[in-house]
């Protein structure tokens, strides 16, 4: 299992995204997001570093401060960004088919569009404030 940086909790918690969304449907965007959007900010050798620490409870304060106070604010919002397009559907054996709901309406692709884009937005102010 991948080393990541921030729960599903956490992602849950910090963001608009529901908490009766399922583990499954999240886990793997936290991963895609720390993988494409910190690991390029953080270079190989910090990530990797880091991972170890989490890994064997091993981070100093300083390294607890970077993952709690300028990486998981910046990964939640990656998360959720990678996220967005496929909390929608389900991708099953014979097609991709749109969840639906008796009491909601599924929002339409330029309203994904619209939200993707003040997530990104906020990503990228926190991954700013990370490498600053």
């Amino acid at each position: 299992m991948a080393v990541l940086f921030i729960s599903e909790d956490y992602l849950k918690s910090s963001s608009a995204i529901s908490k009766n969304v399922d583990v499954e449907e999240l886990l793997p965007h936290i991963k895609v997001a720390q993988d494409i959007d910190m690991h390029g900010k953080l270079g190989t050798n910090l990530y990797n570093h880091l991972q170890d620490g989490v890994t064997n409870s091993t981070l100093s304060a300083a390294e607890t401060t970077l993952i709690d106070s300028y990486i998981a604010p910046a990964l939640v919002h990656w998360a959720l960004y990678q996220a967005m397009p496929f909390l929608g559907f389900k991708i099953m054996n014979k097609s991709i088919v749109q969840k639906s709901s008796e009491n909601a309406a599924s929002a339409g692709t330029d309203d994904i569009k619209y939200l993707r884009e003040i997530v990104r937005n906020t990503a990228e102010h926190y991954t700013d404030r990370l490498v600053q």
